[in-house]
């Protein structure tokens, strides 16, 4: 199988294997023109409807986010330290009021998210069939894509 879908396919089911998350932001509501609006503030910025569902955090965590790159921060790696969950938020709040993990419910937004990372992770692996924890563990290991 084609590693670039071995490691999609990783990540989706890692994604799928989530336990239930708490809302670690509760959103601000209003009503305009009859329809909800939220802010969950830094997690999911601006007044939207897409905004009022889950957002990435409710089902993707941080010990998810370690355990599928575990080796993004070693000293090997050529963007040690860039890459953090909290980063990975706060850049995709950016994007949540537009849709971004937070439509098509919780299994459509984990999909999408899913489906990111996979495409991103291998982008930017420098990881090959008998590195320590095999290819897939090397995700984020660049900055910027890696044209292999």
């Amino acid at each position: 199988m084609n590693s670039k879908w071995t490691f999609f396919l990783l990540a989706i089911a890692t994604i799928l294997v989530i336990g239930n998350a708490q809302t670690s932001v509760k959103p601000l509501v209003k009503t305009v023109k009859g329809k909800k609006l939220c802010d969950k503030g830094w997690e999911c910025k601006g007044w939207s409807v897409y905004c009022c569902n889950e957002t990435i955090s409710d089902y993707f965590q941080t010990y998810q986010f370690e355990n599928l790159f575990s080796k993004r921060n070693d000293p090997t790696a050529h963007a040690s330290g860039f890459w953090d969950y909290r980063s990975f938020i706060t850049a995709a709040a950016l994007y949540q009021p537009l849709g971004f993990g937070t439509s098509g419910g919780k299994h459509g937004g984990q999909k999408e998210v899913a489906a990111f990372l996979g495409h991103v992770g291998s982008k930017t692996s420098c990881g090959y069939g008998v590195a320590t924890g095999g290819p897939f563990a090397w995700g984020l290991c660049y900055n910027k894509e890696f044209e292999s």
